[in-house]
């Protein structure tokens, strides 16, 4: 490619550098922050540093596209994935979303403005730990109704040249577990049963943590994208999604949306 950039934030602006991996300075040992939790040495490979431009910030990031319940749960200031809070980070990008893959339904043309296509991502944010969780006299139901370290996952759309300025978010979502129906599947999966996300005394079919590593265009199938991505630390999955399914959670319909009172 005739140039390569990689993202430093999402959140509440997409900011990205151009890099050069071919212009690599070694870092004295002494200069590398280490990360002293996990107790690695120090190698070549850490003492890199390579060489990028300054980089360029977007313009603030769009509303979502749709609501979860958890805002309901949580108004205001108490939303526990608050949106583009500054712990929502990648994740994994990106796919080329054609104006021509996605139906011209509400706002979606405008957004795309003059551009034929847009960049998309897949970012995570998680529930971070409470400072009142450690307050005298705290129920335990309070900190029950709010688990810590809980993820959940949002597309994002952006530009595809400088400064990159985002156009389009979804509401947030997870990932599943492998169906009964997909055949031979990791035996160790069933290891990840047993932690799934629940906000508000109220358990949800996916793992307590997932996280996305992988976005890729499926071979020989423009319209197909492959997501990677791991279940509460211990097993992975790749999973096949149409871009079409992409776009209807970043312009869904808004003669397709209702509420409904749950039974």
């Amino acid at each position: 490619p005739d140039s390569i950039y990689a993202e430093i934030n999402v959140n509440p602006y997409h900011k990205v550098s151009q890099i050069y991996p071919d212009e690599i300075e070694m870092l004295k040992k002494k200069d590398v922050k280490t990360r002293t939790r996990r107790n690695y040495m120090l190698d070549g490979i850490m003492q890199r540093k390579v060489k990028h431009n300054n980089a360029t910030v977007s313009n603030r990031a769009p509303h979502a596209s749709f609501s979860t319940v958890d805002e309901h749960w949580f108004p205001g200031n108490n939303a526990p994935f608050e949106p583009f809070s500054p712990v929502a980070h990648g994740g994994a990008c990106c796919i080329e979303l054609r104006k021509s893959q996605v139906l011209p339904v509400g706002n979606a043309m405008k957004t795309f403005g003059d551009h034929e296509y847009l960049l998309v991502g897949i970012a995570h944010s998680p529930v971070k730990w409470k400072h009142w969780y450690n307050y005298h006299g705290v129920p335990e139901s309070d900190k029950a109704l709010l688990p810590f370290q809980h993820y959940v996952s949002f597309l994002y759309a952006f530009e595809p040249y400088p400064p990159f300025n985002l156009r389009a978010r979804s509401g947030y979502f997870c990932l599943g577990y492998p169906g009964e129906d997909e055949g031979t599947v990791n035996p160790n999966s069933v290891l990840t049963f047993n932690r799934k996300l629940r906000q508000h005394n109220e358990t949800f079919n996916c793992a307590q943590i997932h996280f996305v590593s992988t976005l890729v265009e499926k071979v020989d199938e423009d319209n197909m994208i492959v997501i990677g991505y791991g279940l509460n630390d211990c097993t992975s999955r790749l999973v096949e999604v149409s871009k079409q399914e992409i776009a209807k959670l970043l312009f869904p319909d808004p003669l397709e949306m209702n509420l409904q009172e749950r039974k």
